[in-house]
């Protein structure tokens, strides 16, 4: 007669359910019902096959391809503080380099040659959208494209230059934020003859053939009687230009002053000129901020920071599908008054009290 083989036991120890298909030990919980645990198992097998999706969602998000056309000298810490804050806000706007985005620069557009070169270069790579910097940039790109979209930050009078048809209404492939309105000319011979109430005289160092000051420089040479002040210019249209027999040569008189208006190639000599203006002595006035803080005697502008902020929305909107055409140019909303002390010092001026007091920053 043939014994039954004993039934063997499983060991008495607690253990919770093993998820074998899916190689996960689910522990047990103290008063989960089987159901509980069938439906806790339910859960993370749809969450574990929902990683890979979400893995390869974000693989595959197509990358946008942006340009950038800068006036600034790579090496200019001011241009790089631009760039920075056109990639933080375009982050803040849900794109970033390297996931989403790749930007493509060119730096230093210092004459009309190599904008133009500068300009077919990044129209050669088919971006998406083209942030330009400056009257400059701009219209080196619109002569090399009419068909991708191009975002302007820093350009005065783009009606004017015949970047767009009407402010309201750009109707092009172009865009952006307008900068300096001519009035901003008489704010300057304002600031000049406040600071240096003995002036008589004042030279503007700019480019004739840079078009987007045309209306700036016409204003200042039309009000500057008001103030009693005769007007010259300094001529400087390239970087290497030697512009000091010129600057040595009005300095020689006394009761003079100097506009450095905000062209590319007085962007980028800007320490040269702050250089000249102080061996001179000569009360100047600067377009940007970093001028003063470099060592100019005072700026007063546009906020250009906040524009290229600024500028990220427009990208960020033809990105998502909008066109150029029907998005208004826009006026800067911010400005800002910075005065040297210590500049002014050297130079033996005593900056008054009230005109401390209404400037954004006195660099002591």
């Amino acid at each position: 007669m043939k014994r039954r083989a004993p039934e063997l036991r499983s060991s008495p120890r607690k253990r919770g359910p093993r998820a074998a298909d899916r190689g996960v030990w689910i522990p047990a919980c103290a008063g989960m019902s089987g159901i509980g645990r069938r439906h806790f198992i339910t859960l993370l097998g749809g969450a574990a096959a929902s990683w890979p999706l979400a893995a390869r969602a974000q693989q595959n998000e197509r990358i946008r391809r942006i340009g950038v056309l800068i006036a600034n000298a790579e090496s200019d810490p001011e241009g790089q503080a631009r760039v920075a804050a056109l990639r933080q806000d375009l982050q803040r706007l849900g794109w970033t380099e390297g996931r989403n985005i790749r930007i493509d620069y060119r730096w230093g557009v210092g004459d009309p040659d190599r904008a133009r070169d500068y300009a077919a270069e990044l129209v050669a790579l088919a971006p998406d959208v083209i942030v330009a910097n400056g009257t400059l940039a701009s219209t080196a790109l619109q002569r090399a494209t009419r068909s991708i979209p191009v975002v302007f930050v820093v350009v005065i009078d783009p009606v004017g230059s015949g970047l767009v048809q009407s402010l309201a209404h750009p109707g092009g492939n172009i865009t952006g934020f307008a900068t300096f309105e001519p009035e901003i000319g008489g704010k300057w011979l304002e600031l000049l003859t406040e600071i240096s109430p003995g002036l008589t005289r004042v030279a503007g160092i700019l480019d004739p053939a840079f078009l987007g000051f045309a209306t700036v420089w016409r204003e200042i040479e039309s009000i500057a009687p008001r103030f009693g002040l005769g007007v010259t210019k300094v001529v400087h249209r390239d970087p290497g230009d030697d512009i000091e027999a010129a600057v040595a040569a009005f300095a020689q008189d006394a009761g003079g002053g100097l506009i450095v208006l905000p062209t590319p190639a007085n962007n980028m000599s800007r320490e040269r000129i702050i250089s000249l203006a102080v061996r001179h002595r000569l009360p100047t006035v600067y377009p940007f901020r970093l001028y003063a803080t470099d060592g100019g005697l005072m700026s007063y502008g546009f906020d250009s920071f906040d524009l290229f902020r600024r500028g990220a929305s427009y990208v960020d909107r033809i990105l998502k599908g909008e066109k150029p055409a029907d998005l208004p140019v826009q006026a800067p909303t911010k400005y800002e008054l910075v005065i040297n002390l210590k500049t002014a010092n050297a130079l033996g001026i005593e900056v008054p009290l009230q005109l401390q007091q209404r400037a954004d920053e006195v660099i002591e």
